[in-house]
């Protein structure tokens, strides 16, 4: 028989010591399975001589008592970095024997290929399958005693399909007790379970309730409402494990598999939950790659996002004492808001990761945990396959080399400027020039190679190389989703379909570049990186020049966009120059140039730092505190609003007086604690770190205190008077009880003082100045009165 569905998730079983793929599919009926016992692990040799078929097949190896061998060998032919090789094919009995082999193999001085590629991941290259893809199956319907369909593959194919799977996604949040500080899963109790999955919700709490049945309820939802993904904020590394600890002081099991089989966690730091059957995705991994806010709290994703939910009038701090006075109702909206805005965020960014794992094959779960240089390399993988090519093992290399190049800013304020922007940059130099490892050459001519400027590394005009043929691909289905969507309605499915498409196409093609200089990337080519970033600035430095020429001052230059002006001209005028000027750009260099931005107003403060007010209104910001989060809320809201008038007003001097109005607040005790508090983040251990750094001592002064903070946790603290560096004044904000503008009181009745003068010297004056000191002002002059006339900054 037949059955056609869409390929969710893929794993595999052990059936008699043999390995079994499953295959999770959906289709109008519901959730069905495919096992496929036909598939065996494999990996790749180069073949030496004096060694054989037969010398391979006689190794031998011991494990947990079990010995192992290949199970066969065989010789194929290949291409390895471009060029023709032999290999040995070795395949064994179980994935997990595949490591062991490995080893035997490099002791007798075999090079090793493609032996630490996972099983599953192998199956889906090498039978040309993607998740959140179309799959037909031919085979037979097994005898199931459970509730899903099974079915034993004779033959499984690809069907593409311009769509996603219709997925039912549930969102969760935990809620735990604890007076101070981070949870602790040994002592501190699950209070509230929020749980969301399509209409259906549900607040799990304690009211007539006991721990116990909080979180035996959550995994009765999860069976009842069988959803296909499941999503949370940071789930990974702190939900499940906590509730795994929790589950397991009930003898409770966590059977929330399809297959009914326990969650578990994959190997690994950090170590990896996997559900069988159903996709974890944890969207704090996705925020911290592609979410541009400093602070990643699940609120602040959501407010970037345009989908934050407000209906709770309380914090997380306050959880324990609302909870203990008896005002459960305040907590329980809370945990309610934290549970829709992850659903809502899940809402938003879900989609690219389906549109990632159908270009790269691998579920959307692996797709969230991994950076762009392993999905550029996932794709790499399934093209190699393709192409005859076998992959490299990954390297660890620590190598440097010159950037792109930066033609510094012009100071003041200036008016009617464009932004041009060199689109897709290096992926175009990549392919005008065949940048890619196996094209890499020496002693060529200038008729049969490129040859990088400065820095004078050849590449073969011919063939295509690897990385030329992929971005070819990758660029020709973006121009022809794009030229598609250019005949749509915007508001349809259609459109915002292959708007996801394209969007996903451009980060894949705009990762490889960087790809190339990752020192874990299999491809890692320290040359290929050297001669684009070269034919980068080769190109910046010629257009400035042909702008210049035109005419144009150019404000600016760095990587892969000048801004340039004309005095004479206005906005409009300047356009049509511009326009002009990008014609001739485009016939000078194989690079598409584009108006990237107008700006009414625009301000430089160093290289990659400016702020503009652009022709529709909006305030772009580049590189400027604002846009980090290791400075208190006051210093940013300063410099946000010092930015605000300059561009808006055109007036340096009333910014100047606004800093000063906020230093007369600071010393009149005006702002609240939310306002002076420093965040920043644990990378290790605090007894691991060799500089005892403010949030480092802060921590520790909250731990004596019985609050531990984890890895990757933000340590709040304020800055107090008294003796020492910043370091050893950095107060922990969870210990304190009280603030009045000046005099801080701890949970132990202790008062201190909030150093007034640091937030003064050290924070605001600093932000402000960076951009303040380019209109020729002194830090003296904040305090100062004086103005300097409009004139001056133009």
């Amino acid at each position: 028989m037949k059955i056609d569905g869409w390929l969710i998730d893929v794993d595999y079983i052990t059936k008699n010591d043999r390995a079994v793929i499953r295959l999770w599919c959906k289709n109008e009926d519901g959730i069905f399975v495919v096992y496929d016992n036909s598939f065996r692990p494999y990996f790749y040799a180069f073949v030496e001589e004096g060694i054989n078929e037969k010398d391979i097949l006689e190794l031998k190896v011991e494990k947990k008592g079990e010995v192992i061998s290949p199970e066969s060998v065989e010789i194929v032919k290949a291409k390895y970095l471009g060029k023709d090789v032999e290999l040995f094919k070795i395949y064994a009995k179980h994935p997990q024997h595949v490591p062991k082999l490995r080893e035997a193999l490099s002791s007798i001085g075999l090079e090793v290929r493609e032996a630490d590629i996972p099983f599953a991941y192998r199956y889906l290259i090498d039978k040309n399958l993607a998740c959140m893809d179309g799959i037909s199956v031919e085979g037979c319907k097994t005898i199931v005693k459970g509730r899903i369909p099974e079915f034993k593959a004779k033959k499984v194919e690809r069907v593409e399909i311009d769509d996603f799977p219709n997925l039912k996604v549930l969102a969760f949040d935990c809620e735990m007790l604890t007076q101070i500080g981070m949870p602790d899963p040994e002592k501190d109790p699950i209070i509230v379970i929020s749980v969301k999955c399509g209409d259906f919700e549900e607040i799990i709490h304690l009211n007539g309730m006991n721990e116990k049945n909080v979180i035996a309820r959550f995994l009765h939802l999860i069976r009842e409402l069988d959803p296909d993904v499941i999503v949370g904020y940071n789930q990974d590394a702190f939900d499940w494990p906590y509730i795994k600890k929790r589950a397991e002081k009930y003898n409770l099991k966590l059977e929330i598999g399809r297959d009914l089989s326990n969650l578990t966690f994959r190997p690994g730091n950090p170590r990896r939950p996997k559900i069988a059957g159903r996709l974890n995705i944890d969207l704090y991994d996705i925020a911290l790659r592609s979410i541009d806010v400093k602070i990643k709290k699940l609120e602040s994703v959501a407010e970037y996002l345009g989908t934050k939910v407000e209906i709770a009038d309380i914090e997380a701090k306050d959880i324990y004492k609302k909870w203990i006075s008896g005002d459960k109702e305040s907590v329980l909206k809370y945990a309610r808001q934290d549970v829709l805005n992850t659903y809502y965020i899940a809402e938003e960014l879900l989609p690219m990761q389906y549109e990632l794992s159908k270009m790269i094959r691998i579920p959307p779960d692996d797709v969230a945990r991994i950076g762009r240089g392993k999905q550029v390399e996932w794709l790499l993988m399934s093209e190699a396959f393709r192409y005859g090519e076998i992959a490299p093992n990954p390297k660890e290399v620590e190598e440097s080399y010159e950037g792109a190049f930066v033609l510094n800013p012009v100071r003041g304020l200036h008016e009617n400027v464009i932004c041009l922007d060199f689109a897709s940059m290096y992926p175009s130099i990549m392919v005008a020039f065949n940048i890619s490892p196996d094209t890499l050459t020496k002693n060529c001519s200038e008729e049969e190679c490129f040859i990088a400027p400065e820095v004078k590394h050849a590449f073969k005009k011919k063939p295509d190389g690897f990385f030329r043929r992929i971005l070819k691909m990758l660029i020709e289905k973006r121009k022809k989703v794009k030229k598609i969507m250019k005949k749509l309605d915007r508001n349809s499915r259609e459109y915002k379909l292959l708007d996801i498409k394209q969007a996903t196409l451009k980060v894949l093609t705009n990762s490889f570049y960087g790809y190339t200089g990752w020192s874990l990337a299999r491809w890692y080519c320290r040359e290929c990186a050297e001669a684009t970033t070269a034919w980068g600035r080769h190109f910046i430095k010629t257009s400035v020049s042909i702008a210049k020429n035109e005419g144009f001052e150019v404000l600016y230059g760095d990587t892969d966009s000048i801004f340039v002006k004309k005095d004479e001209l206005d906005l409009k005028d300047l356009e049509i120059a511009v326009k002009k000027l990008t014609g001739i750009l485009r016939k000078s260099m194989p690079i598409q140039i584009e108006i990237d931005e107008y700006y009414k107003v625009i301000f430089f403060v160093e290289k990659k730092r400016y702020a503009g007010l652009t022709a529709d209104g909006r305030i772009i910001v580049k590189g400027l505190e604002v846009r980090r989060g290791d400075w208190c809320e006051l210093a940013k809201e300063v410099q946000k609003k010092v930015i605000e008038i300059i561009l808006k007003e055109r007036k340096p001097d009333k910014a100047v007086e606004f800093v000063r109005k906020t230093i007369s607040e600071i010393k009149s005790g005006k702002y609240p604690l939310e306002y002076y508090v420093i965040y920043k983040s644990l990378t290790k251990k605090p007894s691991k770190y060799e500089s005892m750094q403010a949030h480092v001592k802060a921590a520790m002064k909250a731990a004596k205190k019985g609050i531990v903070y984890t890895v990757g946790s933000k340590v709040g603290y304020i800055v107090i008077k008294g003796a020492g560096n910043v370091s050893d004044r950095a107060f922990p904000v969870d210990l304190i009880e009280s603030f009045d503008g000046e005099k801080i009181v701890d949970k132990d009745g202790n008062v201190y003082k909030l150093d007034k003068e640091y937030y003064i010297d050290k924070q605001v004056v600093p932000v402000v100045m960076r951009i303040l000191e380019r209109f020729g002002f002194s830090e003296s002059e904040l305090k100062d009165k004086g103005q300097k006339t409009l004139d001056a900054f133009f």
